[in-house]
């Protein structure tokens, strides 16, 4: 099945709009779904063939998330979904596609996603101890996150 008839078939299952699909460049296609038909969504496109999931990808913006799942299969199809900041939850999609799971820990690392029944939420990228709040929210930390470090202060300074 080609991209085109799994944009169909996802907008048919899913009972979408039209205009919740954009075509972009070079054959790619990206669909705008809730976060409630992720698993539904994921299971459709792969049963319209083989896909493979090339990665998950996590963008900020002034109060909401963005998960972007990119699909290939000789041409491109995004999901994309939009997470409130103050409650970003997703359901996981390691049942259907086990190796999301680095997908998924590094968006919860980076960003602070919670990917509900995520089968290894250990840290990936970053040390066990690291209390530093998440490294790739665009917010300022507050000063009791802001790691204190007052030997910088003091380097050069003679006694």
């Amino acid at each position: 099945m080609n991209t085109e008839k799994a944009v169909i078939k996802l907008q048919d299952v899913l009972n979408l709009d039209k205009s919740t699909t954009k075509l972009l460049p070079l054959n790619d296609v990206e669909i705008t779904i809730s976060k409630q038909q992720i698993l539904l969504a994921v299971k459709t496109i792969l049963k319209s063939s083989i896909w493979h999931l090339s990665a998950i990808t996590c963008q900020q913006l002034e109060n909401d998330f963005i998960l972007l799942y990119h699909f290939w299969k000789s041409g491109g199809l995004t999901l994309r979904i939009r997470l409130d900041e103050k409650n970003p939850q997703i359901d996981s999609i390691c049942s259907l596609i086990p190796g999301a799971e680095y997908y998924e820990r590094e968006a919860r690392e980076m960003f602070g996603i919670e990917f509900l029944g995520l089968p290894n939420p250990i840290p990936l990228l970053l040390p066990d101890d690291w209390q530093s709040g998440y490294p790739m929210r665009k917010k300022e930390r507050s000063d009791q996150e802001k790691p204190k470090d007052n030997n910088r202060q003091q380097k050069g300074k003679s006694s």
